[in-house]
This record gives structure tokens, sequence and C-alpha cells, in this order.
């Protein structure tokens, strides 16, 4: 019986190895596998991994633990996966934000310079500086080439805390600025109005009401002759045109006023007072019309 029992439990014994050989070799088959697929020999080498006191049974447990305890859903596979969505990017080439300069008539050689050195005073119903714009442009219209000064003399004196009285300083700094960029320019006019009753400002000629007009020459230019002899030339010829529409040429100088008027610039420097403050626009636009063809004449009698 003892001996029976010995082979019997021999041959149990024998059994238990074969079976436990048989699922420890599955067993590693399969481990294989798992680790193949799961690149093992890149966690082997990873940084994070210390593979000097590395592992099997170790590296298995550590790995069980994870997939036990932090199991992974298909929704959080897809959204940890997204990152890795091929985008295909897209070259733009982008230009830089460049202001672009206006444009600018390089063939524009203007012949006269209309500017306002008073550019608050105005008429009943019209501002001065609409009036010098008015004549600019039919000039231009005419083929004379005319640069018009847009510049405030006004917004310059308050930003310097200068006095109204230094209005010809500032009128003087964009005239010297037009001459310097375009000196093609030759004849320059100031245009004013006069601050009288209407009935010394106003004239009526075949039932058409005009602005009188006047001119001023300023004393103080050393070559104030020269001036002077070319605004009576020019209000001669607007005297033609309609009779009795000038007050003719003044002189002014001394104390208390500029005396030059900026007519040192040039000897075709003219200062035109237009009407005076209780002129309307029609009237004032009717003179206008008159010393746009006095200039033409006179600027073709000069040339």
């Amino acid at each position: 019986m003892r001996r029976f029992r010995s082979k019997k439990v021999k041959k149990i014994k024998r059994g238990h190895f074969f079976l436990f050989f048989f699922f420890f070799s599955l067993s590693y088959i399969f481990m294989a596998l798992y680790l193949s697929k799961n690149k093992i020999n890149k966690n082997i080498l990873d940084s994070k991994t210390n593979y000097i006191n590395f592992t099997l049974p170790n590296f298995l447990s550590q790995k069980a633990d994870e997939i036990i305890n932090k199991p992974v859903s298909l929704l959080n596979w897809k959204v940890k996966n997204a990152s890795y969505t091929s985008v295909k990017k897209t070259n733009v080439s982008v230009k830089k934000d460049q202001t672009e300069e206006p444009m600018v008539n390089k063939n524009f050689e203007p012949l006269i310079y209309i500017y306002n050195t008073h550019q608050t005073e105005s008429y009943v119903d019209y501002l001065i500086t609409d009036a010098g714009l008015y004549l600019s442009e039919k000039l231009n219209q005419d083929g004379f080439s005319t640069y018009f000064e847009e510049q405030s003399v006004t917004t310059f004196l308050q930003a310097n805390n200068m006095k109204y009285y230094k209005s010809y300083t500032v009128s003087r700094k964009y005239l010297s600025e037009a001459k310097e960029k375009y000196p093609s320019i030759v004849y320059y006019f100031d245009i004013h109005r006069d601050a009288l009753k209407k009935e010394k400002s106003t004239i009526t000629v075949n039932n058409k009401n005009y602005a009188k007009v006047m001119f001023i020459v300023g004393t103080d230019n050393k070559a104030f002759s020269n001036n002077l002899a070319n605004a009576q030339r020019l209000n001669e010829i607007v005297n033609n045109i309609v009779p009795g529409i000038t007050r003719g040429v003044i002189k002014k100088g001394g104390s208390g006023v500029n005396g030059i008027y900026n007519q040192d610039v040039s000897f075709n420097s003219f200062l035109i007072e237009v009407g005076g403050n209780n002129n309307n626009k029609e009237e004032v636009i009717n003179t206008l019309d008159v010393i746009k063809k006095a200039i033409i004449e006179y600027v073709r009698g000069t040339v």
C-alpha cells in the first residue's frame, strides 16, 4: 500500500509539473506577444525606466497595475489620439502691413500759389478759404496750374501759443515750404476780405453785383517799388474788365502793421482784399471770376 501510494504521488507530481510547465510556457508566449505589441524594448530604454535594476517580473507587475487601476475607455483613447491627427499645414504668405503713400503727381508743376493768411475771415454766407479754393480751381480749369494752401494757420497758432498778428509768420512758413517743394511757382496771391459797410464794398454793373477789390502793398519791403508796380498793373487789368470794381492800390507800412505781407518773397506777390464782411457768396464769386481773368491776362503778359 505504501509503495503504490508513492508511485501514485510521483505520477501526480509529474502531472502537476507538466501542467505547470504547459501553462507557464503558454503564459510566457502570451506575455512575449503582448510585450512585442507594446514595444517593450522602447519602454526599457526609456529614460524614465531604471534599466539597471530592471526585471521582467517587476515590469510585468507594474504594467498589470496600470491596466487594472487606470483603464482607458474608448472615448479617452480617441481624445488622446486626436492630437496625433495629421494636419496639412498651409503656407500663407503674409505681407507686412504697409501704409500706402498718397499718390503724388510728379508732373505737377504749379505756376500759381494761392493762400489765405487770415483763414478765419468770412462773408455773410461764405468763407475766405472757400474763396481762395474757388479761385484756384477756376485757374486750374483754364489750364493755369495752381496750388492752393490747405494747411491750417489757426491750428499752428494755437499749437504754438502764438498771437493772431503772427499769422503772416505762419503763412510765410507754408509759402516757403511750397516754394521749396515746387520751384515752378512764380505768382503768389494772398486772398483776404475787408471790414466795411456793404455800400462801400459792393458795386452793381449791368444788374450784376460785385464785391469790390483792393490791393495792398507793404512799404517795409526794401523792394516794395517792384511789388507796387505789379500791383498797379493787375489793378488796372481788373478795372478794365469791370470798370469801378476796384478801390485802388493802398500802401501800408510802419508801426502797427505788418508792412511786408510776404511780398519780399517775389515781385509777383500780391495781397488782394475781395469785398468785405457784408458781402454774400454770389457777389464774391462774381468778383473772383473777374480776378481769374485778370490773373490770366497778367501772367500771359509777364511770362
